[in-house]
């Protein structure tokens, strides 16, 4: 009789241990459901556009490895300046048909123009 308890018991317990862990993985899952849909509101619209960037040039033939998206020519030219006092790259101020997300070039699709030698 005395083994019947502990087994009775013990499938309580386990009974209990089953219909909670049922209840977390379904809270679980609202909660991250939840987590996604307020990720889908805070996903900022990509805009493909024309904008001014700053891009440095390395190497012989020369490639480009960095772009940054200025607010007009003349900052443009500014930074260039700056940019070419201190480092051995080539810079160019170029008007680009960029895709931008966050105020940041993300692809360049074609160099329209380029603004300064």
């Amino acid at each position: 009789m005395k083994y019947v308890k502990i087994i009775g018991i013990f499938a309580v317990i386990y009974l209990v241990y089953l219909g909670l862990s049922k209840f977390m993985d379904t809270s679980l899952d609202v909660a991250k459901k939840i987590t996604d849909i307020d990720n889908l509101d805070k996903i900022e619209e990509v805009n493909s556009k024309e904008v001014i960037g700053l891009m440095m040039f390395l190497g012989n033939p020369p490639e480009m490895k960095e772009h940054l998206l200025m607010s007009n020519i003349d900052d443009c030219s500014f930074k260039k300046e700056l940019a070419e006092m201190s480092s051995n790259a080539m810079y160019k101020c170029i008007l680009v048909e960029a895709e931008v997300k966050d105020k940041k070039i993300v692809k360049i699709f074609k160099e329209i123009q380029i603004l300064e030698e």
